[in-house]
């Protein structure tokens, strides 16, 4: 049986900041532009094989076009940044950009991480409401991708869950090349928490 939650950290945020979602994304990418900023274009172009075989860069990739799934599944140049007509909308996580640019220049994906934050500021709770399909392979035995129903919400969610993992595989090439790297990067929410963040 899985036991219901009555911590105090609950009880005291109440799950009532219906935004909420929207800050957690935008904190995580906040969080990943601090760190990015940190960083020599030469160091994000590593990695720490055979440990991490992926580069820094590789991972922003990544998390990146996480995020623009969502964005470009929700955008349309006739209503704007946002869903006022309710109409779902189909976020891809299918289309991914390996080879890009943005895995070998920093910079690009710091202006990308600014675009998406201004995206996020514009967001409205109806927005955030507003029911998504979202496509997504599934199978790793064979090529085999479903469609399901979500919300912008649960998705908002995912994206600022997934980048914090991604984080996390960074520090590790970080940590392993004799770097330093801010001691809460790469930690999910509720880990913060239970670490007695406030």
């Amino acid at each position: 049986m899985i036991p219901i939650l009555n911590s105090e950290r609950h009880q005291q945020t109440g799950f009532n900041s219906e935004l909420a979602v929207i800050q957690g994304c935008i904190d995580s990418l906040k969080q990943g532009e601090a760190f990015l900023a940190s960083l020599t274009s030469e160091q994000y172009l590593a990695s720490a094989e055979p440990y991490v075989t992926s580069s820094i860069g590789e991972h922003f990739r990544h998390i990146l076009d996480v995020y623009r799934g969502v964005y470009l599944g929700v955008y349309s140049k006739e209503v704007g940044a946002c869903l006022s007509t309710h109409q779902a909308r189909v976020i891809d996580y299918n289309q991914r950009r390996r080879g890009h640019r943005v895995e070998t220049c920093r910079l690009q994906a710091l202006a990308e991480i600014e675009e998406l934050l201004a995206w996020l500021e514009c967001l409205t709770l109806d927005d955030v409401k507003a029911p998504v399909q979202v496509i997504s392979e599934v199978s790793v035995s064979q090529t085999q991708s479903a469609q399901m129903c979500s919300t912008l919400e649960r998705e908002l969610t995912f994206i600022a869950l997934h980048a914090n993992h991604h984080f996390a595989m960074t520090k590790v090439t970080m940590t392993l090349l004799g770097r330093h790297v801010a001691a809460d990067f790469g930690f999910a929410p509720a880990t913060l928490t239970y670490m007695g963040r406030s």
